[in-house]
């Protein structure tokens, strides 16, 4: 009997584990598909139950970010960087928020740090050469955005067209 009862148990936590993360996975593709305002409602209807999970806390302060909450977005990011102190895309994302705030310094680590995690992120790249030339430093800009152009962020070849010549 202690068996099938610890059977019943382990089922009912896997039921709803994954019903959990069902929902995070749903509250994700309304973010996908531009439906902020029901994916945050899903996210914060969520919440009680995710407090310990890192991706969880990226998602909604994407959601956040993208609908211009910086600040809160910002909170959120840095839940989720003291979950998963490895995640590039969190840095990149906190970044980005915090660069949106006009704290272009901390941006800059934040981008630091998604490159130092992810030496490909093109992406981070050209945010932080975009960082770079508004705190004065086009050159260093200048090497980060052919640096994502070499990674294939082809978007950056309009940046150095413009802002780096001679």
């Amino acid at each position: 009997m202690k068996r099938v009862l610890t059977l019943l148990i382990v089922i009912c936590t896997h039921w709803q584990i994954s019903a959990q993360n069902a929902s995070i996975e749903e509250a994700h593709e309304l973010l996908s598909e531009g439906y902020l305002e029901e994916a945050l409602d899903m996210f914060n209807d969520l919440h009680a139950d995710n407090t310990n999970n890192a991706e969880f806390f990226f998602l909604r302060g994407s959601c956040l970010s993208e609908l211009g909450e910086n600040e809160k977005a910002i909170t959120d990011f840095n839940v989720s960087i003291s979950l998963d102190n490895q995640n590039a895309d969190a840095y990149y994302q906190r970044g980005f928020a915090r660069f949106t705030l006009g704290n272009s310094q901390e941006a800059l680590k934040d981008f630091d740090q998604a490159i130092t995690l992810s030496p490909t992120f093109g992406e981070a790249y050209l945010n932080r050469g975009t960082v770079q030339y508004d705190l004065g430093n086009s050159e260093a800009a200048c090497q980060d955005w052919q640096y994502a152009l070499d990674v294939g962020l082809t978007l950056a070849q309009a940046l150095i067209d413009q802002l780096c010549t001679d």
